[in-house]
């Protein structure tokens, strides 16, 4: 499918970190995102709550808390350079990672949440994967999950070019739609695909594939998010997951002189 102009744009994109080399990889996507469909990014870190309640034991949480941001900064400082990082909004909640950063794509307003597969090792990495995973299952906005595997974002990136993942069914249609107007943010060439087999789609081929859901019932959404994570699991580049029923990026208002 052709490109059409950019008529939307995004606003806040916002990246979860747990200072892990998966989240740094998760950071440039981000920006990168930001660098092809527009917005601000914001950087998130959910502080554990058994942290903030020896904390607060100790009349300490506020302390922890602007320490926390702190490392943030210079995580993010780290991984973009000073300059870059100088555009991006840093902020720490405390409480469990999935509930925190679904409430705070809710407060930003968030027009995507990009996060990695995994995080660092051993229990944290199964519990960075089981809070994808979750958002995927729970969370009803656009989620850009970065598997392990995925090259570093060029500068160009996503090149103008990304594949929908199109399963079959009587949602076909609404779906390929979905996929359509995505594209149409990042301004770039779309190719239709099926929604079996995202290990065969090289990064040279396919920078970006967005992979739209159906409108479904909670339950069904729910089985839905853990379909969505094993097809992302089996991904070698960013997979943007949306529900078709949802509006993506924000419409631009051309103003005359």
């Amino acid at each position: 499918m052709m490109p059409t102009p950019r008529a939307h744009r995004f606003r806040v994109i916002l990246v979860a970190i747990d200072f892990s080399a998966q989240s740094a990889r998760a950071l440039r996507y981000g920006v990168a995102t930001a660098r092809a469909a527009g917005g601000r990014v914001v950087a998130l870190h959910a502080l554990d709550p058994l942290l903030s309640a020896a904390a607060a034991r100790a009349y300490a949480e506020r302390p922890l808390i602007a320490d926390t941001r702190a490392a943030l900064a210079r995580f993010v400082s780290k991984t973009l350079g000073r300059e870059d990082a100088d555009a991006i909004g840093c902020t720490v909640d405390v409480g469990p990672a999935r509930r925190v950063v679904i409430e705070e794509a809710r407060r930003q307003r968030a027009d995507v949440v990009v996060v990695g597969t995994s995080g660092r090792g051993g229990v944290s990495k199964l519990f960075f994967g089981s809070t994808t995973e979750s958002l995927l299952r729970r969370y009803t906005g656009a989620v850009m999950v970065v598997p392990p595997g995925a090259p570093k974002p060029g500068p160009r990136w996503p090149d103008g070019r990304m594949l929908g993942a199109i399963a079959a069914g009587p949602h076909r249609r609404a779906i390929a739609s979905a996929a359509a107007r995505t594209a149409e943010v990042f301004g770039a060439w779309l190719t239709l695909g099926g929604a079996e087999r995202p290990s065969r789609h090289a990064p040279a081929s396919a920078p970006l594939i967005v992979l739209p859901l159906p409108a479904a019932t909670r339950l069904r959404a729910f089985k839905q998010g853990t379909a969505a994570y094993e097809f992302v699991r089996r991904a070698r580049v960013p997979v943007l997951v949306m529900h078709t029923g949802r509006a993506i990026g924000h419409l631009i208002v051309s103003r005359a002189a």
